[in-house]
């Protein structure tokens, strides 16, 4: 499956210094499994540090690649849940990347932020829910009042 994708990175001419990153490589895979061919130059594209982008670059990211990130971000939300993967080895995988942020690694980051969030929620509505049905412990002089009064 993802054969048939590493050598896109191979064959890349736009910036053969950068390396194919694991968000990367899993993104395009994800894609070639939906008939998506994710061109080279792309590819590239996902894992060049921000601040070595040139003008155009910088125009490209702004016009045509931000306004994909939520479907990135959707499609890597993928790949976490079909991996099994927690917030901790996803960050783990964001730092081993580089430590220099690309326009993948910002998509990574969102679902990290997203993964963090619903995990949050949980813990909060299972609070909710103990504190709701949490026990009240009643004076033992109060039973004896209720029996009284009975």
């Amino acid at each position: 499956m993802m054969e048939g994708h590493t050598g896109a990175g191979e064959e890349r001419t736009a910036n053969p210094a950068v390396k194919t990153s694991f968000f990367t490589r899993r993104l395009t895979s994800k894609l070639g499994q939906k008939g998506v061919n994710v061109p080279p130059s792309v590819v590239s594209f996902l894992d060049t540090p921000l601040c070595t982008l040139n003008e155009q670059q910088s125009v490209y990211f702004e016009q045509k690649f931000c306004p994909l990130i939520p479907s990135i971000v959707s499609a890597l939300e993928e790949i976490f849940n079909e991996v099994g993967a927690d917030t901790e080895g996803w960050e783990d995988m964001m730092t081993y990347a580089s430590n220099l942020d690309t326009p993948i690694k910002i998509c990574a980051n969102a679902v990290l932020v997203k993964k963090e969030r619903e995990a949050q929620d949980v813990v909060s509505i299972k609070l909710k829910a103990e504190q709701r049905t949490k026990k009240i412990d009643l004076p033992s002089w109060f039973s004896q009042l209720s029996s009284s009064m009975g």
